[in-house]
């Protein structure tokens, strides 16, 4: 029997994402900057990786504070 190898992850009727079985586990790829955060971590089962799907959207951040850092790094200071 071959298993599927990708998985859509929906938080309620958003796209979170996509996981993609590799030799490692499952690979999730985000489907918008709300989980970005979660973009190219490494989970044991596509159900691990729906679950932190959940959880960030319940958080109460509306960015991953992963790419608030990386905007901050590549946005020069501004004078004022």
């Amino acid at each position: 029997m071959d298993m599927s190898k990708t998985y859509i992850i929906e938080v309620g009727s958003e796209s979170a994402g996509i996981v993609v079985r590799d030799r490692a586990g499952f690979r999730f790829f985000s489907a918008s900057q709300r989980f970005s955060c979660l973009d190219g971590k490494l989970f044991r089962s596509a159900r691990e990786a729906e679950r932190a799907a959940k959880n960030r959207a319940s958080s109460k951040k509306s960015t991953c504070p992963e790419f608030v850092k990386s905007l901050r790094r590549a946005l020069p200071k501004l004078p004022f």
